[in-house]
């Protein structure tokens, strides 16, 4: 069993130090597990090169199996000891994601599932779940992630949105360049709003000016609370909306070219706390 346990962690890890981290062993006693299992399998399970270690086809199969024992395993536990069928959930987010469309349903999935306790990690890059000690992902791209289960939740439209505090004053406008009078606020990793202001005969170059935020978030709070106007996704601004700290301008939105994903690394999308989330974003992407 210990030498299927150190498996499961390297295999899950990419990593024979992380594996030792997370068990509580040293880098070489979990080598040295892995070799023992491959010398009574007679199979390669990893390949070895310059301190680092990748999954053989044969060992990816092993993984998946393996890893679904372990968690058939763990069920059986928690079907004997009934009190010890809680379990936690870890999820990497972006910090603009999880600060508004995640946490305001977060207590829908809580309500839903009082045994899985919920951690978040707010994170711009997925970096990897070892190093990120995440369960799972939900990441903003272009999709086409590798070596993980990935799923595509739902996609995103660029629209014109400015302060509820400037109703009044935005009552007459009827072109988008009317707006370049006003403070202009954008994502600094978001080149939609050219194509935002283009689509509805305006000129960018009349918007050059003003601030440029690294988070959606601080884009959101600067137009809120700035009295400014600017280009958002609809996604992360949809609770400003709706509860009427900003306003949506009638004009044109724009789609863009990327969407939100869940990832998970294949030797966990059985688990049933993984299923049980990924049913329930299903379940809300369809709303979103």
């Amino acid at each position: 069993m210990q030498t299927l346990i150190a498996f499961e962690a390297a295999a899950r890890l990419q990593s024979f130090t992380l594996a030792a981290s997370e068990l509580n062993l040293t880098q070489p006693a979990v080598s040295q597990q892995v070799k023992l299992l491959e010398d009574r399998l007679g199979i390669r399970l990893f390949r070895r090169s310059n301190n680092q270690i990748s999954l053989t086809e044969q060992g990816e199969q092993f993984a998946d199996s393996v890893g679904a024992m372990l968690d058939s395993l763990s069920e059986s536990v928690q079907d004997l000891a009934p009190d010890a069928g809680r379990t936690m959930l870890t999820v990497s987010l972006l910090p603009s994601f999880g600060s508004t469309w995640f946490a305001i349903r977060a207590t829908r999935f809580l309500e839903a599932h009082p045994q899985i306790d919920l951690i978040t990690l707010s994170t711009v890059a997925c970096t990897g779940f070892g190093q990120e000690d995440a369960d799972v992902a939900i990441r903003w791209g272009p999709g086409g992630t590798p070596n993980v289960y990935e799923e595509r939740l739902f996609g995103e439209r660029h629209i014109l949105v400015a302060s509820a505090a400037l109703r009044d004053q935005l009552a007459g406008v009827k072109r988008v360049d009317d707006l370049a009078g006003f403070p202009f606020f954008r994502d600094t990793n978001h080149t939609e709003w050219r194509a935002v202001i283009e689509r509805n005969g305006g000129n960018p170059e009349l918007f050059e000016n003003g601030a440029y935020f690294g988070d959606s978030s601080a884009t959101l709070g600067a137009i809120a609370f700035g009295g400014g106007v600017g280009v958002v996704r609809d996604v992360v601004a949809q609770h400003f909306l709706d509860n009427g700290t900003l306003i949506e301008l009638p004009f044109e939105a724009v789609e863009g070219p990327f969407a939100y994903h869940f990832l998970c690394p294949h030797s966990r999308l059985n688990q049933p706390r993984v299923q049980a989330f990924l049913h329930w974003l299903r379940q809300e992407a369809s709303g979103a």
